[in-house]
């Protein structure tokens, strides 16, 4: 008996007759139906994953995005309050059917469905299909002649390929004492999307970072090129000063010429390019055009050159909240981040679910830490992470840290009522914190700076994260995570 059918025989002595509460699509390639049955509520997860695709009942907790994706909008409006009747798994393949019964008003003939999920690796999908077999909609669509069989609303559902279906099981799982086989499969498979599924999602995440760094570091360059270029050319004019007082002995047809140059004192001997087509005048007025235009540039530049070393220190910070993340649950906070920031798209949504008010997203934007001394220390996943850190989380006394001159979390030590200057180790732990939350969390010591939370302030346009500090200490740490740190372990300075 393979571990799928297992499970499935399982499901169906757990769910039959259950009624389907809530849908929800934590990733594009994960769906949740929480079901109530027999006086609780169990969630159902749906892989489609091409090296983890599954179905079993999980334990564990996964974000709901704020906007449903299309899919995901559409299986709330047909099957949101549909009966389960039997689920089985057809037979010798990857492919499990739950039939599905709802009735929509009092009166009206119910409605007969079957969600059939087929983990079938690459090709996985789950489509939603009606009595007569034809599908209503599905995850992923798939049409003549790429493909070998047509997956579209309207069309009716036809076995898989024989060279696509999966017929035998490459996971051996087994039940520890007292435990059933979805309470095994969910206990594997949440061990194996942390190296799994995270890996993937980060990946995807990085490549939308590092094309933003590219972009972000070609600017810049570009920039700094155009600040030598026009330091260069600032002091043209001055040249172009030179040749009118000497109009007299510069010809048409000179290629060059020496001068003194009354500006320096005593004057010195400088020699002059001269364009040969042109008069004394016309070199003079090409000197002065460029002169003037190195100075424009140069004003532009006070303006654009903050503003691209800006962007690129956000990138560098995206990068920095990226390697941090060791649970897939984040991987939205950041992800939201990126599309509002314009570096990755927006996933395709069903219409219809826009107009429906967004859902809050329950993962907690920061990570939390109680210090030795009892103290609470609060340390932003994302630049809105921090920024809420500032805004929100801030009151009267706390104290912020970041690590000095580098990306990183902003991480904040609540005072709760006490005077942080009597509590020297919290302090420590607490910079010790934003230093293994940096760029530099590999480096021996890391300098941290520090503040009363009220000194620092967020720009008005700036990037999510970017704050300026009016006063601060410092403190030289270990980079280090707070469990792992020993009382005496570092050294402070003001």
């Amino acid at each position: 008996m393979s571990l799928i059918s297992r499970v499935v025989a399982e499901l169906q002595a757990e769910l039959r007759g259950g009624v389907i509460s809530k849908v929800h699509e934590p990733d594009e390639k994960t769906m949740i139906l929480k079901v109530f049955t027999r006086g609780r509520q169990l969630n159902l997860l749906i892989s489609t994953h091409q090296y983890l695709s599954r179905i079993h009942i999980t334990e564990r907790r996964f974000p709901n995005p704020p906007v449903p994706p299309r899919f995901c909008a559409f299986l709330r409006n047909r099957i949101t309050n549909a009966r389960i009747g039997e689920i089985r798994q057809v037979e010798g393949e990857r492919i499990v059917e739950i039939d599905l019964l709802k009735r929509p008003t009092e009166g009206d003939e119910p409605i007969r469905m079957t969600l059939v999920a087929e983990l079938t690796g690459k090709s996985g999908n789950l489509i939603l299909i009606n009595k007569d077999n034809i599908i209503m909609d599905a995850k992923r669509y798939f049409r003549a002649p790429e493909s070998q069989r047509t997956v579209e609303p309207g069309e009716p559902l036809v076995p898989l390929p024989p060279r696509e279906v999966i017929k035998k099981e490459k996971i051996e799982i087994t039940p520890e004492e007292g435990e059933t086989w979805n309470a095994a499969v969910d206990r594997f498979y949440s061990g194996e999307t942390d190296t799994g599924e995270l890996k993937t999602e980060k990946k995807r995440l990085r490549q939308a970072i590092k094309a933003a760094d590219k972009k972000a570091t070609r600017k810049l360059r570009n920039l700094r090129e155009d600040e030598t270029k026009a330091v260069e050319n600032k002091d043209k004019q001055r040249l172009g000063e030179l040749i009118l007082a000497n109009l007299g002995t510069i010809k048409k047809g000179f290629k060059e010429v020496e001068l003194d140059d009354f500006y320096e004192d005593p004057p010195v001997k400088v020699k002059i390019t001269l364009d040969p087509k042109q008069d004394a005048k016309g070199n003079a007025e090409r000197y002065f055009r460029r002169g003037k235009k190195a100075k424009t540039t140069l004003r532009m530049l006070e303006e654009r050159l903050p503003e691209a070393e800006s962007e690129l220190e956000y990138v560098e910070n995206l990068a920095c909240s990226l390697d941090a993340i060791i649970d897939i649950t984040d991987i939205p906070l950041l992800e939201g981040e990126l599309i509002e920031a314009g570096f990755l798209k927006k996933p395709v949504v069903d219409k219809r679910a826009v107009k429906k008010k967004p859902s809050k997203n329950t993962t907690e934007p920061y990570r939390r830490y109680l210090s030795s001394e009892g103290l609470v220390i609060l340390c932003g996943k994302s630049g809105a992470g921090n920024d809420l850190l500032v805004k929100k989380e801030g009151r009267q006394n706390d104290l912020w840290f970041h690590a000095n001159s580098c990306a990183g979390a902003h991480v904040l030590l609540k005072a709760g009522g006490v005077d942080l200057a009597n509590h020297k180790q919290s302090i420590i732990e607490a910079a010790s914190i934003a230093a293994y939350y940096s760029k530099a969390k590999n480096a021996a010591k890391v300098d941290v700076i520090y503040a009363d939370v009220k000194k620092v302030k967020k720009p008005r346009g700036a990037r999510p994260g970017s704050v300026t500090v009016s006063e601060h200490k410092a403190v030289m740490v270990r980079p280090e995570a707070l469990a792992e740190i020993k009382a005496g372990g570092a050294g402070e300075k003001d």
